[in-house]
């Protein structure tokens, strides 16, 4: 059995229900940022949908402005009449001038003419709504004085006058179906996303060399302890941990090293038996060995209180040994 079938495998057992359990706690999760997500898409199209453009024609304490050419775009190239909102204000400049008469204007791209609004500059000027379609729409303001045009109307008059286009309210509908459209793509492609990132996954494990999905498990397991998930296994690890207190740390090194060559040669197919390269170098360089010393009852050395002691010792050995030959 492989490891793709051993992780199964603890996974359908009693002690694997914590994957379980994050898995639902993950596909809720995605569920909850998907819906908020959709809402999120509905208020802003709904937010969209509802902004004006404000184009300034007249301000209090300014000129008046007789004639304001607005553009209105063709959104989308759809032809769509776009909403548009007038508000105005008027009033004498001061208590001393005389009252006027105030008449708004509106002359459409094909150069018809028509009458707004027409009052005295104290009357109160009404808000407007009408929907204009793409093309050059020219409003004017006109001041009355008698019975000719006032040549100087901001001498007698104040003037407040704005347009605001609702430029996208045409494509409410539409927006709002391709809002619900988009969220619930991003539920779908969320899904087929993640199934097919799973399945590349699991190809590339299966395609793994033995030795590897070994170590990816291993890593895979200290990065989720480390993370504050479930304790490491570290039961494959016995095997190199050393059997004897007293075993000399190049005897582990050396059992190490012939350990994972041999996990390496099984994975791979190849039945040679491993040499330690290491220790045969090692051997030629130190020459053949003996016993003598290392067998027998163990006497005490008083002159041994320290390492120091012991080094100087073996030191001597070595120089009398070499001395002898």
């Amino acid at each position: 059995m492989n490891l793709v079938h051993e992780a199964m495998a603890r996974e359908s057992t009693t002690n694997g229900k914590k994957p379980k359990k994050d898995a639902k706690k993950n596909a809720r999760t995605r569920f909850l940022v998907t819906l908020v997500t959709w809402i999120l898409l509905n208020l802003i199209w709904l937010q969209a949908s509802q902004a004006i453009a404000v184009n300034e024609v007249n301000k209090h304490g300014r000129d008046v402005n007789g004639k304001y050419t607005l553009d209105v775009p063709n959104m989308m190239r759809l032809d769509r009449e776009i909403p548009v909102d007038l508000t105005c204000d008027f009033e004498p400049k001061n208590s001393t001038v005389p009252v006027v008469l105030v008449r708004i204007q509106h002359e459409t791209p094909s150069g018809e003419l028509s009458t707004i609004w027409e009052g005295n500059s104290t009357d109160e000027c009404p808000d407007y709504s009408m929907s204009l379609i793409a093309g050059k729409h020219i409003f004017y303001t006109t001041v009355i004085q008698g019975e000719s045009a006032d040549l100087y109307p901001s001498r007698n008059l104040s003037a407040e006058m704005d347009l605001g286009m609702h430029l996208w309210e045409p494509f409410r509908i539409e927006g709002f179906v391709v809002a619900n459209a988009l969220g619930l793509f991003l539920g779908i492609a969320d899904r087929a996303i993640r199934r097919y990132l799973r399945r590349r996954q699991e190809a590339l494990i299966r395609n793994m060399p033995l030795h590897k999905r070994r170590q990816k498990e291993d890593w895979e397991q200290i990065a989720q302890s480390m993370s504050g998930g479930d304790a490491v296994d570290v039961e494959d690890l016995v095997g190199f941990q050393p059997q004897d207190e007293d075993e000399s740390m190049e005897m582990q090194r050396r059992r190490m090293r012939e350990q994972f060559a041999a996990q390496t040669t099984e994975a791979d197919g190849d039945t040679d038996a491993f040499v330690d390269d290491d220790a045969i170098d090692q051997d030629d360089e130190l020459g053949p060995g003996t016993t003598e010393g290392l067998t027998g009852k163990v006497e005490e050395d008083r002159n041994i209180r320290t390492v120091g002691d012991l080094w100087r010792r073996l030191s001597g050995s070595e120089k009398e040994k070499k001395k002898k030959r």
